[in-house]
């Protein structure tokens, strides 16, 4: 029942040679997975990258469109006035027409 275990130095080297193998062999399948994904992790940065960029455009798109919708109420308003204008100076009768286009252009002033 007392058996000794007992490594010849030749098991030893085995053992160690069979060690550094494996470990590579590790290394190897290691460097291949790393050489496989780096390509995704590469693309997956590149994505999120033009995401963010893309959020930023959205965003000043946004303010760009509300800047237009101003300018086209001002350039309606403005240009109601001087038609306002020009039927007063043909007719000299558009009075009301002008009083009209001048509470207009007020209104549109003073909210602006």
């Amino acid at each position: 029942m007392n058996t000794s275990i007992v490594f010849t130095p030749s098991q030893i080297l085995a053992l160690c040679s069979a060690i550094v193998v494996i470990s590579g062999g590790v290394h190897v399948f290691m460097d291949f997975i790393y050489k496989i994904s780096a390509p995704n992790k590469l693309q997956n940065k590149r994505l999120d990258n033009i995401e963010l960029r893309l959020d930023k455009h959205d965003e000043i798109f946004k303010k760009d469109l509300m800047r237009f919708e101003e300018i086209d109420e001002s350039t309606r308003v403005t240009q109601k006035a001087i038609l306002a204008l020009l039927s007063h100076s043909i007719d000299g009768n558009e009075v009301t027409e002008l009083k009209e286009a001048k509470k207009e252009l007020q209104d549109y002033l003073i909210k602006r």
